[in-house]
């Protein structure tokens, strides 16, 4: 992982989850969806700043590939404008990942998330160090319950700009792209 430039990460703040219905909807809505993310995260890296609460509320919206391999296929003549956004969008690299993606990328449900939570809640966790390997964006550190906001937070992605959406989501998080 290169080193960007030095960012500012004053009054920088972790995003919280506050909708249930996160990551819901049809498979073209969750195109869109990826979609602008990724413009919205090439946006704020290419202006070096962190993302602005309305941003990250964009970039909460993320996905992933999973699920939307129609995308990738460029025999689909109803995913054919799709198909050719993603190419235009997407370096080579990042295309490929992306489509090794779909059948892989798939992430928690809030109802889940909420749920391990409670488990830890009820083993008397109330902070400590928390790692999210696989984390995609991070929404398990999105639904950090109020009493365990003390924990450090670390997470590693594979995905390149899985993990740059995560790192501007929580800023205040230790993310790192790499295998784990």
């Amino acid at each position: 992982e290169a080193p960007g430039p030095k960012i500012d990460k004053s009054g920088a703040k972790n995003f919280q989850i506050t909708d249930d219905a996160l990551g819901v909807g049809s498979a073209k809505e969750k195109f869109r969806s990826n979609v602008a993310a990724i413009k919205t995260v090439e946006t704020i890296e290419a202006e070096s700043r962190i993302a602005t609460p309305e941003e990250q509320h964009v970039l909460s919206k993320y996905v992933g590939w999973g699920g939307l391999s129609d995308a990738f296929d460029d025999t689909k003549v109803s995913w054919a404008n799709e198909y050719q956004e993603l190419k235009a969008l997407l370096s080579p690299e990042e295309y490929a990942s992306a489509r090794e993606s779909t059948l892989n990328a798939h992430y928690t449900s809030p109802t889940i998330i909420r749920s391990i939570y409670k488990a830890l809640d009820n083993m008397g966790f109330e902070k400590g160090n928390i790692l999210e390997p696989a984390m995609g964006i991070g929404n398990f550190f999105g639904m950090l319950p109020e009493k365990m906001q003390e924990s450090k937070l670390y997470g590693v992605e594979l995905d390149g700009i899985t993990g740059r959406i995560a790192k501007q989501l929580y800023p205040n998080a230790d993310v790192k792209i790499s295998g784990y």
